[in-house]
C-alpha cells in the first residue's frame, strides 16, 4: 500500500536562509513542475502593508491640501499652473511618496534574514532613494504637462479639486510603495527601457511638424525644438537610473570578487557610460561652446562602450561564447555605421546617430542582463532526500 504521506529532508541552512524554525508550518507551491517553499502569508502581508501605507499618506497630504486652500479662500483650483492640482500634487506627493517607498524599503531590508543580504541592501539604500525620488519628480511633471497639453486652461470647484488631488497622490504614492516592493535588476531594468522609449517617442512626435529628422537626432533637445526638455530630461534620468542599475547589478558581485580588477574596470566604464548619457542630455546641442562640449560627451559614450564591447574577452572571462560573438557582431556593426556615415557619406547624421545609440544601448542592456546571470547569488540549489 503506498504512502498518503512523504518526508523530505531539509538542510538546516535553506531553513536559516527562509527564516523558518523547527515546527513551524509552511506552504509549498507547485508551479511550472517547480516546488517554491515559503512561509504562509508572507504575500499577503506585503499587501497589507502597501495598502495601508499609500492611503494613510494620502489621507495626510488631502486633508493639508483642503486646509491650504480653505486658508486661502480658494473657490475655484486650476489644473496646471502655478499654485495648482499639479504643484500640490508635485510637492505633497514627493514628500509623502519618498516617505512611503523608504519606510518599505527598510521594512523589506529589515525581513531579510542573511546578514550579508541585508548590508547589500543597506548599501543600496542611498542610491536607490536618489533614483526614485528624481524619477517621481520628473514623471510628476511630465505627466501633468501632458494633461495640461490635453486640459488646457482646465480649472474645478474646491471639492472636486479635493478628489482629483486624492486620486492622483494616491496613484503616486502606491507606484511609490511597488517600486520599492519590487525593486530588482529586472524591474529596474524594465524602468530603463521604458523610460528611453518613452521620453524618445514623445520628443518625436511633439517635434514631427519641424521634420526634427532632416536635422540631427540631438535637434530634440535644442533650443530650436518644442518642449526641448522632455527629450533631456529622457536622457537625464536614464542615464541616474543606469547608474542605479549598476549599482544594484556590482555591489552584490563584488562582495564576493571584492578585488576582481576586471570587475571593478567595467563597472567603471559602465559608470562612465551612464554619466555621459546624463550629461549629453544636461548640455543640449545648441550653437556655441555647448555644441563642442555636447559632441565631446556623444564620443565619449561611443569610446567608453566601445572599450568593453571589443575586450570583454578580458574584462569578462567567463561570458558565454554565443554573447561574446554578439558583441563582437555589435561592434562590427557600429563600425559599418561609421564608415558609411564618415568616409562613404551614405548614412545622414541623424541615421547615424540613431542605429549607433541604438546598438549600443541595446548592448549594453543586455550585457548587464548577462552579468547578472552569469553573478547571480539570490538561487541556491539543495539536494533533499524524499522518504
Amino acid at each position: 500500500m503506498s504512502k498518503d504521506y512523504y518526508q523530505i529532508n531539509v538542510p538546516k541552512s535553506l531553513l536559516e536562509k527562509l527564516g523558518i524554525t523547527q515546527g513551524e508550518e509552511v506552504e509549498i507551491t507547485l508551479k511550472n513542475k517547480a516546488v517554491s517553499i515559503t512561509r504562509p502569508n508572507q504575500e499577503n502581508q506585503s499587501e497589507d502593508i502597501s495598502i495601508r501605507w499609500f492611503l494613510f499618506p494620502s489621507l495626510i497630504s488631502t486633508t493639508i491640501f483642503l486646509l491650504v486652500a480653505y486658508y486661502q479662500q480658494r473657490s475655484i483650483i486650476p489644473l496646471t499652473g502655478s499654485n495648482s492640482i499639479a504643484t500640490s500634487v508635485f510637492l505633497l506627493g514627493e514628500i509623502s511618496g519618498m516617505v512611503g517607498f523608504i519606510w518599505t524599503h527598510v521594512q523589506q531590508t529589515r525581513q531579510l534574514s542573511s546578514p550579508e543580504d541585508r548590508r547589500v541592501a543597506w548599501r543600496l539604500t542611498p542610491t536607490l532613494i536618489i533614483a526614485f525620488a528624481t524619477m517621481q519628480a520628473f514623471i510628476t511633471i511630465g505627466t501633468f504637462w501632458a494633461i495640461g497639453y490635453l486640459f488646457q486652461n482646465a480649472s474645478f470647484d474646491l471639492i472636486t479639486a479635493t478628489i482629483l488631488f486624492f486620486m492622483f497622490i494616491s496613484i503616486s504614492n502606491f507606484l511609490m510603495i511597488y517600486s520599492a516592493l519590487l525593486a530588482s535588476t529586472t524591474y529596474i531594468t524594465a524602468l530603463l527601457v521604458l523610460t528611453i522609449v518613452g521620453g524618445v517617442l514623445v520628443s518625436m512626435v511633439t517635434n514631427s511638424q519641424l521634420l526634427w529628422w532632416q536635422h540631427n537626432f540631438s535637434f530634440l533637445g535644442t533650443n530650436q525644438a518644442q518642449f526641448s526638455w522632455t527629450f533631456n530630461a529622457t536622457l537625464m534620468i536614464s542615464g541616474l537610473i543606469w547608474i542605479t542599475l549598476i549599482d544594484y547589478l556590482f555591489v552584490p558581485i563584488q562582495q564576493h570578487f571584492p578585488k576582481n580588477w576586471r570587475l571593478i574596470t567595467l563597472r567603471a566604464l559602465l559608470t562612465l557610460d551612464a554619466l555621459s548619457l546624463a550629461c549629453i542630455g544636461a548640455i543640449p546641442n545648441n550653437q556655441g561652446l555647448f555644441h563642442i562640449l555636447h559632441d565631446s560627451i556623444a564620443n565619449c559614450l561611443i569610446l567608453f562602450t566601445a572599450i568593453p564591447m571589443i575586450g570583454l574577452k578580458v574584462l569578462l572571462p567567463n561570458a558565454t561564447k554565443e554573447f561574446v560573438t554578439f558583441s563582437y557582431l555589435t561592434a562590427g556593426g557600429m563600425a559599418i555605421a561609421m564608415t558609411l556615415f564618415y568616409i562613404i557619406r551614405y548614412l545622414s547624421l541623424t541615421a547615424f546617430e540613431i542605429i549607433a545609440l541604438a546598438l549600443a544601448i541595446s548592448w549594453l542592456l543586455l550585457l548587464m542582463q548577462h552579468i547578472h546571470k552569469l553573478f547571480q547569488t539570490d538561487i541556491h540549489s539543495y539536494f533533499v532526500r524524499i522518504e
